[in-house]
């Protein structure tokens, strides 16, 4: 599956509301946080509040950068690139986080969509990233280290859920 990062788009709408749908069958409303509605009710304020997240900074949050993935005109996955670590996300989130569409999983589209956000990490002057995952998601595991993650620490965050995999990805260039 040939694919291009692209930030987000309008033009986008039909095929991101689809894929929003799959998520919430599987039962993962949670990717799109609190923009749910925005979305449906008016995607352009909701593609505006994505491209501004570059700029924005709280005492919460860091500014990051949105990408979604398409293929054949399709949106098929989103990763977003936080500019900078906070304590939060040091625990759990990292660097980077990507979500591909359920029903296009299995074709290499996460590994690709990393492969190519790592560039625009390296553009925003981070000289490695942090990508953490469930110890039990092995998909993602196969993802990050395709990608030349180096299992740093495996930590255990809490007795009822699955212990975090801390993976770092060097930016620097060898040559």
């Amino acid at each position: 599956m040939k694919l291009q990062l692209v930030p987000p788009a309008e033009a986008f709408r039909a095929s991101f509301l689809r894929a929003l749908r799959e998520f919430q069958h599987e039962g993962l409303p949670w990717w799109i946080g609190g923009d749910l509605e925005l979305a449906e009710q008016d995607f352009a304020a909701f593609v505006a509040k994505k491209l501004a997240d570059a700029n924005r900074s709280t005492t919460t949050a860091v500014p990051k950068t949105h990408r979604w993935a398409i293929a054949e005109d399709q949106f098929v996955g989103r990763i977003a690139i936080h500019h900078a670590l906070n304590d939060a996300l040091r625990i759990e989130g990292g660097h980077i986080g990507y979500d591909t569409v359920p029903s296009v999983r299995g074709r290499g589209v996460a590994t690709e969509m990393l492969r190519q956000a790592l560039p625009v990490a390296r553009a925003l002057g981070l000289r490695e990233v942090l990508l953490t995952c469930d110890d039990t998601n092995t998909a993602s595991v196969r993802v990050i280290e395709k990608n030349g993650g180096s299992l740093r620490e495996t930590r255990a965050l809490a007795a009822n859920r699955p212990p975090k995999r801390y993976y770092w990805i060097s930016l620097l260039d060898e040559s």
